[in-house]
Parts: C-alpha cells; sequence; structure tokens
C-alpha cells in the first residue's frame, strides 16, 4: 500500500499570512522546519479531503483500520512450502545437469 517516495524539489508560495503562521509554528517547536511544517499541513488536507470523500472520519478511520488488519505479511506467502518448493525445483536443476 506504501508508495515509494521520489522527492523532487517544488517550490510553493504561500499568502504572507499563512507563511508566517507556519513560521510561528516552527518557531513554537511545533514543527522543526518550513518544509515539515508544509508537508504536515498537506497531510491533513489529504486526510480531510479522504473523510469526505469516505462519508466521514469515523468511516475513513474504520476503513484504515480493516485495512492495516489485512496488512499481515505472514499471510502473504506459507514460507515452509514456498522453500521446499524451491529446494526441490533447484534440486531437480542440479539433478538434470548432471545427468
Amino acid at each position: 500500500m506504501n508508495k515509494p517516495v521520489h522527492p523532487a524539489p517544488v517550490a510553493v508560495t504561500l499568502s504572507p499570512e499563512d507563511a508566517f503562521d507556519l513560521q510561528a509554528r516552527v518557531e513554537r517547536g511545533e514543527f522543526s522546519s518550513l518544509d515539515e511544517a508544509v508537508a504536515a499541513e498537506l497531510a491533513e488536507l489529504n486526510y480531510r479531503r479522504a473523510a469526505e470523500i469516505m462519508g466521514g472520519g469515523d468511516k475513513l478511520e474504520s476503513l484504515l483500520s480493516r485495512l492495516e488488519a489485512e496488512d499481515d505479511p505472514s499471510t502473504d506467502v506459507d514460507a515452509e512450502s514456498f522453500f521446499a518448493e524451491l529446494r526441490a525445483s533447484l534440486k531437480q536443476r542440479l539433478d538434470s545437469s548432471r545427468g
């Protein structure tokens, strides 16, 4: 579910009021940098948009909880049988190359 991040520099022009507000929040210690503050605000905007699309924050949180519960990598592959099949396949290839 996680997408690879390929950061690229982007220039954004903020209104003086927004820039002042974000810089004040950095100075109060809410964020370590203006970049972090802008990223946090964008994340919050994305969350609010997702909640709106889902019909509310409760529904979004419910969906996220279900997705998180389903995202158990241990259920993706039966490792024991996978490696047994891999070993058997490699043994067969080795035997056929010798004969």
